[in-house]
């Protein structure tokens, strides 16, 4: 369950609770934040049964109230970090790396049937996908990489870059330096 203790090391940190004590710390993170559905994803997957039978049917009303369609059987890496309630809809079949941050509006979703030829997207370690942002098909996003808001992303993205728009495009290093006249 190592997964879950870095997914919530993430929330600590980005909450700057690390002064907080533990009893604070955990009352934040399950009253003010999206811990708890981190938290429910993680246990109702878990490899002990009775783990996971007692927290699927709490997983299933987050799921309903909070709007984010996370299916049991997704495979994330560590560090899973959603920011902001909102709808999430992530690909069950899709692979998802570490440390993966996950704006509201965001959809990964697959091309083809289910009877034929399905093309799940694969997401690398330290991604940032922005609200609204998209990712479908049979594409690849490299490591370290930013898919900026309301971006539709159909084709590859090499890592180390910025992709917005719609069609997604990577922005040139200079495009996004300050300064530049």
């Amino acid at each position: 369950m190592s997964e879950l203790y870095q997914d919530y090391l993430v929330y600590i940190d980005e909450h700057e609770l690390e002064c907080y004590s533990k009893f604070k710390r955990i009352a934040w993170l399950l009253l003010r934040t999206t811990f708890p559905i981190v938290l429910f994803y993680r246990l109702s997957s878990h490899e002990f049964r009775l783990i996971k039978y007692m927290a699927i049917p709490v997983y299933k009303i987050i799921r309903i109230i909070s709007g984010v369609q996370i299916h049991r059987s997704a495979v994330i890496g560590k560090g899973l970090f959603l920011p902001h309630f909102g709808t999430i809809v992530l690909n069950r079949k899709a692979t998802y790396g570490d440390f993966l941050t996950i704006y509201h509006g965001v959809t990964v979703g697959a091309k083809g049937n289910a009877s034929n030829d399905l093309r799940c997207p694969v997401i690398g370690d330290n991604v940032r996908l922005s609200t609204g942002s998209i990712i479908l098909g049979d594409v690849s996003i490299g490591d370290n990489v930013t898919v900026g808001a309301g971006a539709v992303v159909v084709k590859n993205v090499p890592s180390g870059t910025i992709v917005v728009g719609n069609p997604a495009k990577a922005l040139v290093r200079s495009e996004f330096q300050l300064g530049n006249g």
